[in-house]
């Protein structure tokens, strides 16, 4: 089995789900400490004030521990009038608005209590728009709750039965690679290079959700995530028989 490990980011870029698609089973890291200020509760998206934070509140005051799923989301504040209306202002204009507004809207508007839910609903519902059938499961429901860092990741392999691992570019830092080899568990590193595409609002922005790509590409922005740039399936099996 081929897996990858991810925190659920918020409405993540294209890289995140480029990863999806060469991976028989994507785990959502949720039961890792929540990283203030990263991509977990925001994300960029692309206006012609140039790039903008999409962001969802959160309560984290006294709260400096917290796992990703034990992140509230403040519903106290009254945020989601000024969180539409600024995905409005970025992409009414664009071809595709109206797929935005078909993803987006119902998680919003289902008023999840915690940000988990919320982000989880959004990457399946970009998921299913971009016909990627890859599954999902939670990291927590896994119970490796005594394990971090490299250990945590061997561990999850080790529960599903992975014989390979699609690591991010930073698991070069701190996977400790010879403990994977030890356990039959081989390493490949997504080495994602990012595609140019049409869009709005002067020189291109790369990096930013994979609302925008949508957003001006609509169907079309299934066959360019599924794109592989640097590494592909048939790299990833080559990987698993050397």
């Amino acid at each position: 089995m081929i897996i990858a490990v991810q925190q659920p980011e918020h409405l993540p870029w294209i890289g995140f789900f480029n990863k999806m698609i060469q991976v028989d089973l994507y785990v959502n890291l949720d039961n890792v400490q929540f990283k203030k200020r990263y991509f977990e509760n925001r994300n960029k998206i692309k206006t012609n004030d140039g790039a903008r934070w999409l962001s969802i509140p959160v309560i984290t005051k006294g709260k400096y521990t917290q796992k990703i799923n034990e992140v509230k989301i403040d519903n106290n504040q009254s945020w989601r009038k000024n969180y539409l209306g600024l995905l409005e202002h970025g992409y009414k204009k664009t071809p595709y608005w109206h797929d935005i507004k078909d993803i987006v809207y119902p998680c919003i508007e289902a008023k999840p209590a915690r940000l988990v839910d919320l982000n989880i609903s959004l990457i399946e519902r970009c998921r299913d728009y971009l016909n990627i059938c890859t599954s999902s499961i939670l990291s927590s429901s896994l119970k490796e709750t005594q394990l971090s860092g490299s250990d945590m990741i061997l561990g999850i392999c080790m529960k599903l039965g992975a014989d390979l691992y699609v690591s991010g570019p930073d698991g070069r830092t701190y996977l400790k690679l010879d403990t994977f080899e030890n356990e039959g568990v081989k390493v490949v590193f997504h080495d994602f290079l990012h595609p140019k595409y049409p869009q709005k609002f002067g020189e291109f922005e790369p990096y930013i959700s994979i609302i925008d790509l949508i957003a001006n590409m609509g169907p079309e922005s299934s066959c360019i995530v599924k794109e592989c740039y640097q590494m592909n399936l048939r790299g990833i099996l080559g990987a698993r028989n050397n």
